[in-house]
């Protein structure tokens, strides 16, 4: 399969906008089927691997959005993260549901999917019977601290042709 050609649905959006909110929605519509390309950039637009952000509680320093995969922030007494996959502080990503979620859906037909996305994601959007919606972005921390990201990531969307 060659590689495919990305066509920019969304610039430089700030992850989480506004702050202290636990998620953003960043799309309307997650198309089902399409391919899809996340990135965290600069505000240039260019990929900004070293780029971080200060999930609540973490030292100064922050992480990127692959989150605390060396475990240097401490966990104890607060709660598992949303998404167990996914390193704490992490940025992730949910198609369908609402700003207000704040589990994983295990059911056995479920209402959201929620996935890991840290500084580069490529994902191709399941079709139904899958479930179908928002695309929203947020970070991966127990849910009474997703709203706790005190700086921002920058990121860019692509949609393949």
């Amino acid at each position: 399969m060659p590689q495919p050609a990305w066509r920019l649905i969304v610039s430089k959006r700030k992850i989480p906008d506004p702050q202290n909110v636990p998620w953003t929605q960043v799309l309307d519509y997650a198309n089902p089927g399409k391919l899809l390309k996340i990135v965290v950039v600069d505000d240039k637009g260019d990929p900004a691997p070293g780029q971080t952000w200060n999930p609540m509680g973490f030292p100064a320093i922050g992480c990127s959005a692959d989150g605390d995969y060396e475990n240097k922030q401490s966990a104890s007494g607060i709660g598992s993260p949303l998404l167990a996959n996914a390193a704490r502080g992490a940025l992730i990503g949910r198609i369908a549901g609402s700003t207000a979620d704040q589990t994983v859906d295990t059911n056995l037909t479920p209402s959201r999917i929620v996935f890991a996305v840290g500084r580069f994601c490529v994902l191709q959007v399941p079709a139904p019977p899958a479930p179908v919606g928002a695309l929203f972005l947020g970070v991966n921390d127990s849910p009474e601290r997703m709203g706790g990201v005190t700086t921002q990531l920058c990121v860019s969307i692509y949609e393949a042709l």
